[in-house]
């Protein structure tokens, strides 16, 4: 059976699961509980290895807990680890936070961040996410990226590892996004903003820039890139019972996505794009079932052409993990993930996992045949509600990959 095949038609088997289990499912808070309690009444504190005696050092002490909470650390200013772009190496920074000004209505937040490999991110936020009683979200957002070191392969399924080259991706974008919240796992809202790009000359010595083996003619955008104006709409359901570490419940996401092209007229394209997450506890939620399915589909303006920096990309630790970062890119893709995943101890997960993916340019293309595959396994260091950092280890055609990162795969 096509892997792909067996990833998709895994989803039924998890949703019908879900349905029969929805009685079952106790929250990952109340299981870590009586997991503390079991080991206090069965243990001896010499018995405890020294990961686990790590792990629960940290989450005794919330240090975690600390380092994500915002208006945590010292007057709001706390340490920041990763969050950069998928590539970009170890990054870190500062984030400074106040949090529930306004009679709790209003958040505020500052960022800078970077990396060994001169990754820079810089963003202000103005957040209101409890308007009405939380039934109402306002946020709006000024950000900055540099990234000089994004890889490029060439367009299409059948690019070559050979031909691997990086450029510079800048963008600063000013944005206002809002919406609803009717119920509590229920938003419905739209986001508006303003993007400006710039595109150049890569700076890993590893690699030839890219505008040294590509042209604008196999490669749109490369040359010239335009401001956009990005307009969005999107709806979300949300039965996760934590979002940074979910043991239970499902994520379902759809958008559609407008980029105008307002300086060049040569860019401009619609984008719809799905997420689809479900999580099936058992074994009293030690252990879990994960599968997500996303897809991207982009439909260029009549005349226009999708520029290739901004095409949805393959490969790289949050999708096709046996795969270096971007190593596909089309207009198009699909892909899906599966896990089993199960508690070794408190503080430490485990998991074996499947990818199968595939990037497409036309709609005909849109089938399960040729999809890129690949295996491996993971552990996640975590508290109840987020992942600390997980290392993943995949393995596909192109040899083995191994990744360290401060998030969660989904």
């Amino acid at each position: 059976m096509k892997p792909g095949i067996f990833l998709l038609g895994s989803f039924s088997l998890v949703l019908w699961t879900a349905s029969v289990m929805v009685g079952q499912e106790v929250t990952r808070a109340e299981e870590a509980e009586a997991l503390r309690r079991q080991k206090t009444a069965v243990s001896k504190p010499d018995q405890s290895n020294t990961i686990e005696a790590a792990m629960l050092w940290v989450q005794e002490r919330k240090l975690q807990e600390k380092l994500e909470t915002p208006g945590a650390g010292y007057k709001g200013l706390r340490p920041r680890l990763g969050g950069l772009s998928t590539g970009s190496g170890f990054g870190f920074g500062i984030q400074f936070d106040r949090v529930e000004m306004l009679n709790n209505q209003l958040d505020f937040s500052l960022v800078a961040a970077g990396s060994l490999r001169q990754y820079q991110l810089y963003q202000t936020k103005i957040d209101l996410p409890r308007l009405a009683g939380e039934h109402i979200f306002v946020s709006a957002t000024a950000t900055h990226r540099a990234m000089p070191q994004e890889d490029y392969f060439g367009l299409g399924p059948d690019s070559k590892k050979s031909n691997r080259s990086d450029y510079l991706y800048e963008d600063t974008s000013y944005g206002a996004r809002g919406g609803v919240r009717p119920l509590r796992w229920l938003r419905v809202g739209a986001a508006v903003d303003w993007l400006q790009l710039n595109v150049g000359h890569g700076t890993d010595p590893r690699f030839t820039s890219t505008e040294r083996v590509f042209n604008d003619q196999n490669t749109p955008g490369l040359d010239r890139q335009p401001d956009f104006l990005r307009s969005q709409w999107f709806v979300a359901i949300d039965t996760r019972d934590s979002a940074g570490n979910p043991r239970s419940g499902g994520y379902y996401a759809a958008s559609h996505t407008t980029y105008h092209d307002r300086s060049l007229h040569e860019f401009g394209f619609r984008r719809f794009e799905t997420d689809l997450q479900q999580y099936v506890p058992f074994n009293a939620g030690h252990r879990v079932i994960a599968f997500r399915f996303h897809s991207s589909f982009d439909d260029p303006k009549q005349g226009q052409r999708v520029p290739f920096y901004l095409q949805q990309s393959l490969g790289g630790s949050n999708d096709l993990r046996g795969f270096r970062e971007f190593r596909f890119r089309d207009r198009n893709q699909l892909v899906s993930n599966l896990e089993y995943r199960w508690e070794v101890f408190s503080g430490l997960d485990m998991a074996l996992f499947g990818d199968a993916g595939k990037v497409f340019s036309g709609r005909k293309d849109l089938d399960l045949d040729n999809l890129e595959t690949s295996y491996g396994f993971g552990f996640r260091f975590n508290t109840v509600k987020s992942v600390i950092w997980r290392i993943d280890i995949a393995r596909s055609r192109e040899g083995t990959r191994a990744f360290i990162k401060f998030d969660n795969v989904f």
